[in-house]
């Protein structure tokens, strides 16, 4: 069990908390405010990610400058804030890039939100991943408010692309940065995650010629759309016609309107991560699969529709031959998130999560083969390797330990298909914040369906954050006893 002298920290980390509450959400606030989507094709000299994650990257030195901590840009692809002997510390990675907002959000999505009377806060980031990293931060400011005794430093690296494969961290692979020996990933679920699914990012793309004018869908790889437009070069009652032979189920969730050239057809549907995919409802699928049983279609575009129908018509890898599970990980899963229409092509992207059991380069070309068979070329693919951490290792067994203690809970470590930056930093593991249970109800203040990470005006309760900072502080200290 956890050494019982760190019920000290966990007894004056809740009296420190209460007395610091209004500085965590505003350093929430702060960093939520910044629009930080990583884009490197608007790529600067010192800002790789593009501006405005050069912008959250600099307000964050600062603050952690503001807190008397050390800290460093690292070439642009993130920071790192650091107590004590950074080059024997222990660290703490979190992301301060977001994913696109989207539409039709009820609070403004950077206006980072407090509800008071519900003790949350609502905009872009504020979950995933910037109240971890404040929470993170806060954890350190504890443990040097408190004098705890650490024979290694701690280092909060914040990175500005993990939601767009990671590309941060892999340059600073390249340039010899050095890691901690032990870091930290606040961007799953506690308890402990031993194991991630392998990753396949692939961009494929079918000639798409004919009378339909638009096809758009998403916009990241990795959320499930929840609307997909496109337009035909045909009269509204000619499509209304050929729509109703449908059934009811395959029409209930399209909406149909003359437009400039033609008539659009839009289709809604559920969004969630491409990671967990079992509640989403895949637009793209309901906007080709309507397509294709109206025979509206000709040209190239008719085969390239309809075998975009049957690719998205699961999300477990059945349509291409490459379903599996394992009972360490859990099943592949493979998930079309962007469709665009484009100079006669309909680009498509896919995301694909693996079982830890699976071997990668064979299943790369198992799907070149299928997308091959349907009229798709690649046109860029990358993959990632699983993690796995054994779970009688000592570094989990001490984080179970500091869990069980302040959660009173004897959740068991988890494997997940979610990537964080477990699978590209070295001896990285992920833990927290996200709690075992039941899903987060936001129904008292947000419509259905909103709220989550990924999802329009999404939020967080504070007491999240406060929880995580606990156990973080109390984390670092068990780490700190028992790593050379």
């Amino acid at each position: 069990m956890m050494n019982k002298t760190y019920t000290d920290i966990l007894r004056r980390a809740d009296e420190w908390i209460e007395a610091h509450k209004a500085e965590y959400i505003a350093e929430i606030q702060g960093l939520a405010r910044i629009p930080s989507v990583s884009r490197a094709d608007l790529a600067q000299p010192g800002a790789p990610f593009g501006p405005d994650c050069r912008r959250v990257l600099d307000y964050a030195l600062e603050r952690g400058r503001c807190w008397q901590f050390e800290a460093e840009d690292l070439h642009g692809c993130a920071g790192s804030i650091t107590m004590g002997d950074g080059d024997n510390a222990i660290g703490l990675i979190a992301h301060l890039d977001v994913v696109p907002v989207g539409d039709g959000w009820v609070y403004p999505p950077y206006g980072a939100t407090y509800l008071p009377e519900h003790d949350v806060l609502i905009g872009r980031g504020v979950d995933d991943n910037k109240g971890s990293a404040v929470a993170a931060l806060f954890a350190m400011r504890m443990l040097r408010e408190f004098g705890w005794p650490l024979k290694h430093g701690v280092k909060l690296i914040c990175g500005l692309s993990e939601e767009t494969g990671m590309q941060d961290m892999k340059l600073l692979k390249e340039k010899g940065y050095r890691f901690p020996q032990l870091s930290l990933v606040p961007d799953a679920g506690f308890p402990v995650n031993y194991a991630q699914k392998g990753s396949v990012d692939a961009e494929i793309a079918a000639p798409c010629k004919g009378n339909l004018i638009r096809l758009d869908a998403g916009s990241v790889r990795n959320i499930v759309p929840d609307l997909a437009v496109c337009t035909v070069a045909a009269d509204e009652d000619t499509v209304r016609a050929a729509l109703s032979r449908l059934d009811d189920a395959d029409t209930s969730m399209l909406t149909v309107r003359p437009v400039q050239g033609g008539t659009e057809i839009s289709a809604a549907g559920r969004s969630g991560h491409a990671a967990f995919p079992q509640s989403t409802d895949n637009a793209i699928h309901r906007l080709t699969r309507a397509l294709t049983l109206s025979g509206l279609l000709e040209g190239s575009c008719r085969d390239a529709v309809a075998q975009l129908a049957d690719l998205t018509s699961d999300a477990f890898g059945e349509s291409e031959g490459v379903a599996f599970s394992d009972e360490a990980s859990g099943p592949l899963t493979l998930v079309y998130g962007v469709a665009h229409l484009k100079d006669g092509l309909l680009h498509v992207s896919a995301d694909c999560r693996y079982s830890i059991s699976l071997k990668g380069d064979e299943l790369c070309a198992r799907l070149r083969a299928d997308w091959a068979r349907r009229g798709y070329q690649v046109t860029r693919l990358e993959s990632s390797d699983p993690f796995y951490i054994p779970k009688d290792d000592p570094r989990v067994q001490a984080l179970q330990d500091v869990y069980k203690t302040i959660t009173g809970r004897d959740d068991q470590p988890y494997a997940m298909g979610g990537g964080t930056y477990s699978r590209a930093v070295p001896n990285a593991i992920s833990f927290g914040p996200g709690m075992p249970g039941p899903k987060t109800d936001f129904s008292a203040f947000l419509p259905e369906g909103h709220g989550g990470g990924h999802g329009r005006d999404e939020a967080i309760f504070m007491d999240k954050v406060y929880t995580c900072s606990r156990i973080y502080a109390a984390a670092i200290a068990a780490l700190d006893a028992i790593l050379p």
